[in-house]
């Protein structure tokens, strides 16, 4: 059957021949209950469609094993694309090809919507279509065995995308099952309930991706995928708004250190549904390899928040990652980051090295009071030779164990000449070299002359 420029309205048809309608301009076209087969083309071959109106293939059922699709929009110009409750097979190539589709308003794949499709083309194909409305998938299940189920690369759409509501997605291979690589979405992207599932690849592969608003993966949101490349792939996506997640359905069979890649992606706010804790265990133990971005963006969000505890938090953390995966090369590198780490927390929490000097000093104190003979009064004093004090003995161990700040107690009681005047000589040295390296340390925490990002 062929149309031309008239109005199509079939219900509860069959065509054995499918549904020609390349090139025509129609005001609408009705499809509802309708089944369509071809045996060697696309039941639907409506490429370059115009259509003033809307598109409607309500509860339709299309069957096909063609390599260019079942339902076939590409390069069409519609004012609605309703496929609610259409039911479409293909064995060799996509269920509904329409790339390059531009709608005016919406496209609806819900209520019952089920999609079967085969090949790297995806079984539903939305490759650089333009939706000036709301691209809605509640309910929808969309299944291929030897690609992407959803494949949505450059697609853009100026209202909201949802992915929710029951919505179910089973894919394989390295391009993902709902792949959204270089997308444009004007609102928010709503993923709230979905179950997506890889057994050879990611899950969610939403890289380059720019939100307008908020992104949503909560509420039972379910992705299960494998390999290294990741189970949910956010590289380099930009969102204008908040970042709401849920990480306990996210699982990558193969490689558990690959649940999340984040590398590149930037948010505004602070991103809900995991704590700070939950997001620093997902960074360490579910990212693939090390990466500085993630913990930065999530640091500056927070310190746009005020939450300053909280950035040390995610910036010590983060130089804890860089040293044990290995992303710092050099033996020196790598001793300076540990002994700044363990001295200063890395340049965040200067008040360790205080502590170390503290130390010094406390054993410093210790050492003058408790070695016998090691102190004496000295030729200035009016008693020379004579044991000191135990205030004499803690001002030297003050002298020996504060840079810079001497009391002047070693003017009347300081270090013999005896074994233990000795001794305490050398430990002296050490103990003011030990004060004088957390002094130096102290002060270069304070001033942020350590700290790396």
């Amino acid at each position: 059957m062929s149309a031309d420029t008239v109005w199509l309205e079939l219900r509860d048809c069959f065509l054995p021949e499918g549904l020609v309608a390349r090139d025509a301009t129609l005001p609408g076209l009705v499809l509802d209950g309708c089944l369509l087969e071809h045996p060697v083309k696309p039941p639907l071959a409506a490429e370059r469609l115009r259509a003033a109106a809307d598109v409607f293939l309500s509860d339709a059922v299309v069957a096909a094993a063609v390599e260019d699709g079942a339902v076939c929009l590409p390069g069409a110009h519609i004012g609605q694309l309703d496929c609610s409750g259409t039911k479409t097979r293909n064995e060799s190539g996509p269920a509904v090809r329409v790339d390059s589709l531009q709608v005016d308003h919406d496209v609806l794949l819900r209520h019952g919507f089920d999609a079967v499709g085969a090949g790297e083309r995806g079984a539903v194909c939305l490759i650089g279509a333009h939706i000036c409305g709301e691209l809605e998938c509640a309910g929808a299940k969309i299944r291929n065995e030897s690609g992407p189920a959803l494949n949505a690369a450059g697609l853009q759409v100026d209202q909201t995308a949802f992915l929710w509501k029951g919505f179910e997605a089973v894919g394989a291979g390295e391009r993902g099952t709902v792949r959204l690589r270089g997308a444009r979405i004007g609102g928010r992207l709503d993923c709230s309930g979905a179950k997506v599932s890889n057994e050879s690849g990611p899950a969610l592969l939403a890289d380059s991706l720019e939100v307008d608003q908020d992104v949503f993966l909560r509420e039972g949101f379910e992705a299960v995928g494998a390999g290294e490349r990741g189970t949910v792939r956010l590289t380099g996506m930009h969102l204008g708004g908040l970042l709401e997640f849920s990480a306990d359905g996210v699982e990558n069979r193969s490689h558990p250190q690959a649940r999340l890649q984040v590398d590149g992606l930037t948010y505004t706010g602070v991103p809900v549904g995991l704590s700070v804790d939950e997001w620093l265990r997902l960074l360490r133990e579910g990212t693939p390899a090390y990466a500085a971005q993630p913990y930065q963006q999530l640091a500056a969000a927070h310190r746009a928040a005020g939450h300053d505890r909280q950035v040390r938090k995610i910036l010590i953390e983060q130089r804890r990652h860089q040293i044990r995966s290995g992303a710092l090369t050099g033996q020196a590198a790598r001793a300076w980051a540990r002994l700044t780490g363990l001295s200063l927390g890395y340049g965040y929490q200067p008040w360790r090295a205080l502590i170390g000097l503290l130390a010094v000093l406390i054993v410093a104190v210790a050492l003058c009071v408790s070695i016998d003979g090691a102190l004496a009064h000295t030729k200035n004093s009016s008693t020379p030779g004579a044991p000191c004090a135990t205030v004499e003995q803690i001002g030297v161990g003050l002298d020996l164990g504060v840079p810079l700040i001497k009391s002047g107690t070693r003017t009347q009681c300081d270090l013999t000449d005896q074994p233990a005047g000795q001794w305490l000589t050398v430990s002296g040295w050490a103990l003011q070299l030990l004060a004088w390296a957390f002094a130096t340390l102290f002060i270069a925490g304070f001033t942020c002359a350590v700290r790396k990002t």
